[in-house]
């Protein structure tokens, strides 16, 4: 029988916050047991397997990263709008980065809700780039230029990257936003 007042949400969630805290390669369902003061056994009451969690935990890092970028974009268009969502993509994945690596390493193809979670996180993305002028084709080759240098960014910092000189690395990340933009208003203005 399962402990009252636990439910799915609940578990999905202190699952994401021990992946937070221990990251994925430590987590395990006797640690999220542990964490609810419940036995091993009883989670599955909520949930089916180690990786329907884990799906699960990816879906709910998903709309945490696309409710940011729908709050960045809030307002804004064009350059703004590429720079405040550029900003908010690389605070969250630098602030949440073991659960940004949960997103990132769920399988591809296949999961229904999966695939419409990428979607969501892409969609934003695509927003943003619509009014520089690109053929679809280009909005596909921007957008995974524009993931590859947000998440990039992250990455690097997370491994203790670009720390070797006395540059901000804020201001590096300014300046690659910057040849983001100009590189778009360059891609719509050769098709105009």
């Amino acid at each position: 029988m399962p402990r009252q007042g636990l439910d799915k949400a609940k578990v999905v969630q202190a699952a994401a916050e021990l992946i937070e805290e221990k990251g994925l390669v430590r987590f395990s369902m006797a640690g999220l047991a542990k964490k609810l003061d419940v036995k091993t056994a009883s989670l599955y009451n909520h949930v089916e397997s180690l990786d329907a969690l884990l799906e699960d935990v990816g879906l709910y890092a998903i709309a945490r990263l696309v409710e940011v970028e729908e709050n960045a974009l809030e307002g804004r268009e064009g350059d703004e709008a590429l720079f405040a969502l550029a900003e908010a993509y690389r605070t969250f994945a630098r602030e949440h980065y073991r659960l940004y690596r949960v997103i990132i390493g769920l399988p591809k193809g296949g999961s229904t809700p999966l695939q419409s979670g990428a979607e969501a996180v892409v969609r934003p993305i695509l927003r943003v780039l619509e009014p520089y002028g690109l053929t679809e084709v280009e909005q596909v080759h921007w957008h995974r230029m524009l993931r590859a240098v947000m998440f990039g960014f992250a990455a690097h910092e997370e491994a203790g990257g670009f720390t070797h000189y006395p540059v901000s690395s804020d201001e590096s990340y300014r300046h690659a936003i910057e040849c983001i933009a100009a590189g778009l208003h360059a891609a719509g203005e050769a098709r105009a």
